[in-house]
């Protein structure tokens, strides 16, 4: 019999967990601004020569983007991960 009720007790995560939770959601925010502003960066580089010898700037851009796609499901399970262990510490 426990009257009256008692609040749940409230867990109390470490520094190491907080740490892990700010890694695992900022680092595939910065790495997909990054990626977004390098690739436009290029082809903005690709497109200002009038005379076409900087074009392999472009295909950089591109395989940036590429990159960005092929890794956008892992940045985004590490950004649901993160911000669930952000959800959970807040608690």
């Amino acid at each position: 019999m426990n009257y009256p009720p008692q609040p749940p007790v409230r867990r109390v995560h470490g520094r190491k967990y907080r740490v892990w939770t700010h890694v695992l959601l900022w680092t595939p925010i910065a790495l997909t601004v990054t990626g977004v502003v390098l690739g436009l960066g290029l082809f903005a580089a690709a497109d200002a020569d009038p005379a076409y010898r900087s074009s392999a700037l472009g295909y950089i851009g591109l395989f940036v983007w590429g990159a960005l796609a092929v890794l956008s499901p892992f940045l985004l399970g590490s950004f649901v991960a993160g911000l669930v262990m952000w959800i959970r510490a807040r608690r």
